[in-house]
């Protein structure tokens, strides 16, 4: 049994806005300056909490894990409004169910933002098997505990990890999985090559297509 394990952020879905948005929200409340998009950017895909040790690295723990709850909340709440679908996701995995893949969403979000973000994507969240988050292991991406909690969940033999960037692919050769990376995220093919995934496809959109390659019936 195949599995293919996606990341949410930029890979099914454009939310840069989203979550740039609520972590200077956050920042502030907490009486800290905001920080410039393309600063935060970078640290996209590592869990909430490097993301904020990253770009103020004299947080202590417990202070950057109160700041990562206020931008779960304020997702939800307030800037999820801005998430967009990346064109042919929601179509991508619906054929790729049709076709007998195993679907996980693996991400460093919470349940809660991960329902929110789909409905206003317009992704539906019954094309996948499983969601692990954030909240279900206890190191997020670019650790691997998402992956292999998926992986023994559906008991796959063959596992995919599909995602825009580095730590994606670092996540997966963790997890011993293949990886496949899209060019819809904030790295560029140079940058994904360094880290040597499998596969490089423009978009999720050409998934479905690789893997009618790969697993001709």
């Amino acid at each position: 049994m195949v599995l293919l394990c996606f990341d949410m952020d930029n890979t099914l879905l454009r939310s840069n806005k989203v979550h740039i948005e609520a972590f200077n929200q956050a920042f502030v409340k907490f009486g800290l300056k905001k920080v410039k998009a393309e600063k935060l950017v970078e640290h996209f895909g590592k869990v909430g909490i490097l993301v904020a040790m990253s770009v103020y690295p004299f947080l202590q723990e417990r202070e950057a894990l109160r700041i990562v709850h206020e931008h779960n909340r304020l997702v939800v709440e307030k800037t999820s409004k801005y998430v967009k679908q990346i064109p042919g996701a929601d179509k991508a995995l619906k054929k790729l169910k049709k076709n007998g893949f195993k679907l996980a969403l693996v991400t460093n979000c919470s349940h809660e933002e991960i329902k929110d973000l789909l409905k206003h994507a317009h992704i539906d969240a019954k094309s996948f098997d499983i969601f692990v988050g954030a909240d279900d292991v206890r190191h997020g991406k670019p650790w691997p505990d998402e992956i292999l909690k998926a992986k023994a969940a559906l008991k796959a033999h063959t596992v995919y990890m599909v995602g825009d960037s580095v730590y994606d692919v670092m996540t997966g050769k963790k997890a011993k999985v293949k990886t496949i990376s899209v060019l819809t995220g904030d790295f560029t093919r140079r940058q994904l090559l360094k880290e040597k995934p499998d596969y490089i496809l423009e978009s999720v959109a050409e998934v479905p297509d690789l893997m009618e390659k790969l697993y001709k019936k």
